[in-house]
């Protein structure tokens, strides 16, 4: 049914009644792909020592352990896109999680590293379609005031999830109360918790899909209800949505190709891959994944308490940019400053690698490393990568772009392990340059799109389609 502005559609409905709307109920249960990233990087920083030792791993076999990540991402996540957008955002979170209920099933019973690699494989898929669609699912569903916040807690329950890692592996496995192996099965309970949720409470598909599959009745009813009391943004979306209707509303598997086709083409696109290119050069993934490599020496409880420290501190400096900075401020800003913070940070550990003052210096580096990455590399990306992309295909553009910046990722974790066996000092001197290439980007590449609808952020660069409103 064509949208029209004189519709019973677009009459004020009754909205969500209760503590919690519908966006917020959204928020909350779709929290576990984060918080399961979070709880999966801890996981191997704080196993290696353990699993190395039973496994007896070589070089090798520890860089083939660490990135099998990257491959499951090149093998599941573009079909996982396309699942986005054609099957709906809200089934694809539900199979992400059963598929990260399925990975620290098989991490726990691993009998060999080649198991614990698949097991790894597994969750990580689970995890990074999780997340993918869950930011997808949010940026379509959150109101453009608050679309920074919103979307942005995605870091914020990385963050946690991190914590609750790594303070669970501080008291249990540094006790030695648990084996690595039941630390690695709790990892599965906050996906089933998720999945429990999701399954049980009011929680809708996103209205843009819905919209983009011509359901345009429930469309309009799931934005009203994420949309309460903003009858001007309402009007706005759905005006949008009229104007685009005609070209949304291409279903044929050539249309499909045609899309696919002129993706490159799109400047948010290019715009969206680049962003996460340079959060992949900001070297969090090397640092997090590898931090044990790094303080080789200090012991098994002073690393653990270093990176809990660091953790927490990563966790807290989320607190301004996510409640306050991303949407006063913009997005542009948060990225120069933490990229920019990120290269000082890290020139800094590489000075003190270098002059000799010791790894409880290094380690100290590495916390305002940690913070410097919070101030805008963690938060903002998942923001401004999701609404700038076409919205006929943000899923599959989602995926794709994020790929990209995984494999930048899996060539600096790679190449982690040999920098650090031929300088210690190394891997902070390459991220220093990285980090300064990213900050050049961010200041002369990226436009702002705090507070803009969807629709127009979408259209960054790029002129959205030219059709009369009569």
């Amino acid at each position: 049914m064509p949208l029209d502005e004189r519709s019973a559609l677009l009459c004020k409905e009754k909205s969500h009644k209760g503590f919690l709307g519908t966006v917020e109920i959204a928020r909350l249960v779709t929290f576990a792909s984060s918080f399961s990233e979070g709880w999966e990087v801890s996981i191997f920083a704080l196993i290696l020592i353990p699993v190395t030792q039973e496994f007896h791993l070589t070089t090798d076999e520890l860089v083939l352990l660490a990135s099998m990540p990257l491959a499951a991402s090149i093998a599941g996540n573009i079909f996982m896109g396309f699942c986005m957008d054609m099957l709906g955002r809200k089934p694809s979170i539900i199979a992400s999680y059963a598929i990260c209920v399925m990975g620290c099933s098989l991490m726990a019973t691993a009998t060999n590293i080649y198991a614990l690699g698949v097991g790894r494989g597994v969750l990580a898929l689970g995890i990074r379609s999780g997340v993918m669609a869950v930011s997808v699912y949010m940026s379509e569903l959150s109101p453009a005031g608050s679309r920074g916040t919103l979307v942005s807690l995605e870091e914020v329950y990385m963050n946690i999830g991190h914590l609750c890692a790594t303070f669970a592996a501080w008291v249990l496995m540094g006790s030695q109360i648990i084996t690595w192996r039941v630390y690695v099965s709790i990892g599965a309970c906050a996906p089933a918790l998720a999945l429990l949720c999701i399954l049980i409470l009011p929680v809708p598909e996103s209205p843009r899909y819905l919209q983009m599959c011509g359901n345009q009745a429930e469309a309009v009813a799931v934005l009203r209800a994420a949309l309460t009391g903003k009858e001007e943004e309402i009007q706005s979306v759905l005006l949008h949505w009229r104007n685009e209707e005609a070209s949304i509303m291409q279903k044929t598997w050539k249309d499909q190709v045609e899309q696919l086709k002129a993706l490159p083409g799109h400047l948010g696109f290019r715009l969206a891959t680049c962003c996460w290119i340079a959060r992949g050069g900001s070297g969090i993934v090397v640092v997090g994944t590898y931090f044990g490599l790094l303080m080789k020496g200090m012991g098994q409880e002073a690393t653990l308490r270093w990176y809990a420290i660091a953790t927490l501190c990563k966790t807290l400096a989320l607190v301004p940019s996510v409640w306050w900075l991303i949407d006063s401020y913009g997005r542009r800003a948060m990225f120069i400053a933490s990229a920019l913070a990120c290269c000082g940070t890290m020139a800094m550990a590489a000075a003190v690698q270098l002059s000799g003052f010791g790894l409880t210096t290094v380690a100290t580096c590495i916390v305002f490393y940690f913070m410097s990455f919070s101030i805008g590399y963690g938060p903002v990306v998942w923001v401004y990568c999701f609404e700038i992309l076409p919205p006929q295909q943000r899923g599959r553009a989602a995926t794709i772009s994020m790929l990209l910046g995984d494999i930048g990722s899996g060539i600096l974790l790679i190449s982690g392990p040999y920098l650090i066996k031929l300088h210690a000092a190394l891997p902070y001197l390459v991220l220093v340059a990285t980090n300064l290439l990213g900050a050049g980007f961010f200041f002369s590449n990226c436009p702002e799109t705090s507070g803009m609808l969807l629709e127009k952020a979408s259209h960054v660069g790029t002129p959205p389609p030219r059709r009369l409103v009569v």
